[in-house]
């Protein structure tokens, strides 16, 4: 066939194909290399012919291997583990992703990664990068040495998306047991945080924690047995940082902190802006000298929690279940169930506000919550605000104001005020001490206890 007869035949199978095909076919990119890979050897060769190649290459382990140092992605990359692992053998972590990189990992396991004195992500760290962890298992991971975060992922000022994982006992000395996000973008879907610690240097975000103006977002996930030294046991968001936290289970974190501004066990905003939704918080702690909000701690900053249950949370000075320290706090539709504080003092069993905060809860039931000292369902401080609407409060004790306690702040239930300084205890049987099981009724000096309904 003539030169003139192909270039004919080919310019009219771009007509026929029309204009969007022919577009498409301009820009398609570079045909990806797939390589299997056995061995260490192989593993870095392919790689290293990754990096120099252009377009997404395609690397799959046909076994699993050890690794004596790690691997740097400077090219985009998918990783198949084919369900296979890949272990640290070193002071090193596994995968380092270089700026503008795009590294996808996906059905394998990372184990044992530790990233070199005073740097963070034990087995990746991605600068600038774009990282994808889907199917994996990031375990026994670390990062050590003073400012080191991110035990098992470092999201450096980069885009982060892990879905349908495990991350589970790794550690790091900062912050971030499990994951640490500077700025950045950070989503987790799907996926299990489980058994992630923080060491004491401060020790925040147990399994994952915010740095600096990054979003969060952890989706239908679970959040399990971590631990921070000070703040935030399970989740940490920083004072610019914006997390969201829908249909997740928040369960047995722990925040060990002893400072009245340390604690919450599963979650903790440090100023930032945080919404909560559609979650589960049971059993977590804030076990700390003095230790507060055992499920929730917001210190200064903006926090909305929408249909929600906490039950069976702890803390030992103050908010069993959600302290919030300055701030503005928003709950509809929320349970406070069976949580309670110690006696350091031991105020507000299910939710405490300390100075001037601002709280609206519209919706939910505070039951079975316990105070050491005061206010086993409410505890509203002298300078603080406390609204709350269409919310039932029954069953709740302590030796003073059983279901609130109102120390001189401002507290309006469905409109009307509450006075300060609830002198009763025992358990309550309405949001106002009084008549048990009828709200809003007076004290009635002398009156026996009677059984709730």
């Amino acid at each position: 066939m003539t030169s003139l007869r192909r270039t004919s035949l080919a310019a009219l199978a771009a007509v026929l194909a029309g204009p969007g095909l022919l577009s498409l076919a301009a820009v398609s990119p570079a045909t990806a290399a797939t390589t299997t890979v056995d061995t260490e050897a192989e593993l870095r060769s392919a790689v290293a012919r990754a990096n120099r190649a252009d377009g997404q290459d395609v690397i799959r382990l046909g076994d699993s291997i050890d690794l004596r140092r790690q691997l740097v992605v400077s090219d985009d990359l998918v990783l198949d583990g084919n369900g296979h692992t890949l272990r640290a053998t070193s002071r090193d972590r596994i995968l380092d992703v270089r700026p503008g990189t795009t590294l996808r990992v996906e059905d394998v396991t990372l184990r044992g990664g530790r990233a070199p004195e005073g740097e963070s992500g034990g087995a990746i760290r991605g600068t600038e990068a774009t990282v994808r962890v889907v199917d994996a298992r990031l375990v026994g991971n670390s990062a050590q040495g003073e400012g080191a975060s991110g035990g098992a992922i470092m999201n450096d000022r980069g885009t982060l998306v892990v879905v349908d994982s495990r991350i589970r006992g790794n550690r790091a000395e900062r912050a971030g047991g499990g994951i640490e996000a500077n700025e950045g973008t950070t989503r987790v879907d799907d996926t299990l945080l489980k058994g992630n610690r923080t060491g004491a240097a401060p020790g925040n975000g147990g399994g994952l924690h915010l740095t600096g103006a990054g979003t969060v977002r952890v989706e239908d996930s679970r959040v399990i047995g971590n631990r921070a030294s000070a703040e935030g046991g399970g989740l940490w968001n920083s004072a610019t940082g914006e997390m969201t936290v829908t249909g997740t289970v928040l369960n047995r974190n722990v925040g060990s902190g002893a400072e009245a501004t340390n604690g919450g066990g599963a979650l903790f905003n440090d100023g930032g802006r945080m919404t909560v939704r559609g979650v589960s918080a049971t059993g977590n702690k804030a076990p700390g000298a003095a230790g507060s909000g055992g499920g929730l701690l917001n210190d200064q900053g903006t926090v909305t929690v929408r249909d929600s249950v906490f039950t069976e949370n702890t803390a030992t000075r103050a908010g069993g279940a959600i302290e919030t320290n300055l701030g503005t706090l928003t709950l509809v539709d929320v349970d406070l169930l069976r949580n309670r504080t110690g006696d350091a003092p031991g105020n507000g069993g299910g939710l405490h506000l300390t100075a001037e905060a601002q709280v609206t809860y519209d919706g939910g039931t505070v039951r079975g919550n316990d105070a050491a000292a005061q206010g086993g369902g409410l505890w509203n401080s002298a300078t603080g605000t406390l609204t709350v609407t269409d919310v039932t409060i029954r069953g709740n004790t302590a030796p003073e104001g059983a279901s609130v306690y109102n120390d001189g702040g401002t507290f309006t239930r469905d409109g009307e005020a509450v006075p300060s300084d609830n002198p009763d205890g025992g358990d309550d049987g309405g949001l106002i001490p009084g008549l048990p099981g009828i709200p809003g009724l007076p004290e009635v000096p002398g009156l026996p206890d009677l059984p709730l309904p």
